[in-house]
């Protein structure tokens, strides 16, 4: 019994226990009573709802701001943190919080896959993770808040940027975003939050140090690892060909119906 209890919490498999769990643990919770407005939704959308957070697909069978109390918008937000912050950092933090020694092996295979690098620091870096996306959401939600305070007021603000973040796609909106389809401030603030949820911790920890020796006047050029590299570079132009691509091939054919500025923006936050 011992020895399958030790498996079931290897390093290997308590990711995958801590998602199944944290789905079911959210589906009973959005299915509560206080989570919906008028009456609970279904089991099956319930499930399919924190799956979907959980998971950060984006997925929605039911209005997420019409259907859902501030209270459940708050379990779903918290299932989307949950999700964004990735299997391997997921379980790692488990293993720091816990205090359980971590094998020379699964140590490796932890920063190997988180930070490519064997020699780092488990707890520094979890609170490097927990440090940055605290930053960046806080920043985006207050951006949000003072760009458009008759649009979003603080908690949405603070839902949208932690979607945004972690690529979720969820929206407190009946259409999404498509009412700010013209306005800059917000789609800019968005895709920001979008690119850098979607670079990754290890490059944003990077980038943050980086972005320090620079401003604490180093006088040498931090080298820049090959995986910072290729993320930045490859994002970049990846983005800039869909951006063209979408741009040319669907956007300008609706010039009757969109002024160029609001084709131009929608075709690169799409």
């Amino acid at each position: 019994m011992n020895l399958k209890f030790r498996k079931l919490f290897a390093p290997i498999s308590l990711p995958i226990f801590f998602f199944v769990v944290a789905i079911i643990i959210g589906a009973i919770l959005l299915h509560s009573s206080f989570s919906c407005y008028i009456s609970n939704i279904s089991w099956l959308d319930a499930l399919f709802t924190a799956t979907s957070a959980v998971c950060v697909t984006g997925l929605t069978v039911v209005d997420t701001g019409n259907t859902f109390t501030q209270i459940g918008q708050t379990i779903l937000i918290a299932l989307i943190q949950l999700g964004g912050l990735g299997i391997m950092s997921f379980s790692s933090l488990a293993f720091y919080l816990w205090k359980r020694r971590v094998s020379l092996t699964d140590r490796i295979a932890v920063g190997q896959t988180l930070l490519h690098d064997s020699r780092f620091h488990l707890g520094k870096f979890l609170i490097q993770i927990v440090t940055v996306t605290f930053i960046i959401e806080l920043s985006g939600a207050l951006i949000l808040f003072v760009i458009a305070p008759n649009n979003f007021t603080p908690f949405s603000a603070i839902f949208h940027s932690i979607s945004a973040f972690c690529n979720a796609g969820f929206s407190l909106n009946a259409d999404s975003l498509m009412y700010y389809k013209g306005n800059w401030p917000i789609n800019l603030t968005i895709i920001c939050l979008i690119i850098l949820g979607g670079a990754g911790f290890s490059v944003l920890i990077e980038g943050k140090s980086f972005i320090l020796s620079l401003i604490r006047g180093g006088v040498r050029r931090r080298k820049r690892s090959w995986h910072f590299t290729i993320v930045v570079k490859t994002s970049f132009i990846l983005i800039i060909v869909g951006w063209v691509f979408l741009f040319f091939s669907e956007f300008i054919n609706y010039k009757e119906y969109l002024p160029l500025h609001e084709a131009i923006l929608t075709s690169l936050f799409q």
